[in-house]
């Protein structure tokens, strides 16, 4: 059985949320506040600091659940051209924006 000490303080590779996600209230706050007013934000850092997880977070939080509102979540790291994000992107919006029946019959 794994002890505390042999556990790493840190999920890697993996969206963490729940007890996993780490105690960023004010980024957390802010990227709430910046999606209910429409700005437009860009979150920059290395790879695997946590952006994905902060993003997913936010979009799930209580004080977020506007029915109006849809998220399209894209993995750009295998994008290579602008031709495959648009790509993506449409697939991507047509799903999170279509009802069940719509995709069944498209």
């Amino acid at each position: 059985m794994e002890n505390d000490r042999d556990k790493a303080p840190f999920m890697f590779g993996k969206i963490a949320s729940g007890p996993d996600f780490t105690n960023r209230e004010k980024e957390t706050t802010q990227l709430l506040q910046n999606f209910h007013v429409g700005i437009n934000t860009i979150l920059i850092s290395p790879r695997r600091w946590g952006k994905s997880s902060l993003v997913k977070k936010v979009t799930e939080h209580p004080l977020n659940k506007n029915k109006n509102i849809r998220y399209c979540f894209i993995d750009l790291f295998n994008i290579r051209t602008e031709q495959e994000f648009y790509e993506v992107y449409v697939k991507e919006l047509i799903l999170v924006t279509s009802t069940k029946w719509e995709e069944r019959v498209g």
